[in-house]
């Protein structure tokens, strides 16, 4: 585990990668598709008694308090194979108080979504991913319109935690990314731990906010939030940026690293994997740019 110095020195380097990348794509103009009326939402709000976890309050408010109720009872694996239904009561009924079954970001994110949903809150997954493609790691969370605020807020179910600004607002993505791109404050918080002191939260969360800042560089967002899943993302994609060099550079660097990998304690079986590596090079050299949205989609209240 680095130090907070260390992580102080990511945090910059990270910021400064935003800095020099603040503007995106101009795009088209876009519209999520929220579905309301999916009758699966029923069953889970019974089953799960959302409404009396939610309670009364702002959108916001209630988003909050299922986030503390399920995040400490969803156990996080990196190593999930997404063998369950993407949908809420396959995942609750899995992974729900079963720390043998756990579960990655997107199928977290994923939990969250649907549950406010299912009581009337605009809710959608965004997926985070890094400005290097030798970095294998991306995030998705949940991000929330309070119609009370006039705003999406981002909360994240593995971490169980959000980003706020120096009054302690909780942020949307796009809001963060903006604010550490111009060394804004900005602080990974615990939505489980009372805040007495922001800027002692910022020092002692370092490590989360440098992590939140690292993938803040292109984002994209669930082409459709309703139970179950499209499997399509709509891009958000920085200026003068291509999707398709980043692809073959992270196809040919997992080529480059498999033998090493597979040495280690959760590595894969290299001759399984090698050739899905050397299809996604092809793949990546033939490919056509991904065409982005405008990023004012991202801000924009839900239609």
């Amino acid at each position: 585990m680095m130090g907070n110095e260390e992580n102080k020195t990511l945090y910059d380097i990270y910021r400064g990668i935003l800095c020099n990348n603040q503007s995106f794509q101009l795009g088209k103009q876009a519209q999520v598709e929220y579905r309301f009326d999916c009758p699966e939402y029923a069953e889970l709000k019974e089953k799960y008694h959302l409404n009396e976890i939610a309670g009364n309050g702002t959108e916001l408010e209630h988003s909050v308090r299922l986030l503390k109720y399920l995040a400490p009872k969803l156990t996080h694996s990196a190593w999930y194979d997404n063998s369950v239904p993407c949908n809420g009561l396959a995942l609750l009924e899995y992974s729900l108080e079963q720390p043998e079954h756990g579960i990655n970001c997107l199928n977290k994110s994923k939990i969250l979504e649907e549950c406010c949903l299912a009581l009337g809150i605009y809710a959608r997954r965004v997926r985070m991913l890094p400005y290097s493609p030798f970095d294998s790691d991306c995030h998705v969370v949940t991000e929330i319109f309070d119609r009370t605020l006039g705003k999406w807020c981002m909360l994240d179910p593995t971490t169980n935690g959000y980003l706020v600004d120096e009054t302690g607002s909780v942020l949307s993505l796009l809001e963060a990314r903006e604010r550490m791109a111009q060394a804004g404050f900005v602080t990974f918080c615990r939505a489980d731990e009372t805040v007495q002191d922001l800027h002692e939260v910022a020092q002692k969360e370092m490590e989360w906010s440098a992590y939140f800042a690292k993938n803040l560089f292109r984002l994209q967002i669930d082409a459709a939030s309703q139970f179950g899943e499209t499997g399509k993302w709509l891009d958000v994609i920085p200026e003068h940026f291509s999707v398709r060099q980043w692809s073959k550079a992270k196809a040919e660097y997992r080529i480059t690293m498999a033998p090493e990998y597979a040495k280690t304690e959760n590595g894969f079986e290299i001759e399984k994997m090698l050739p899905l590596f050397q299809k996604a090079v092809k793949e990546a050299e033939t490919m056509q740019e991904p065409e982005s949205i405008s990023v004012r989609c991202m801000a924009d209240a839900p239609q």
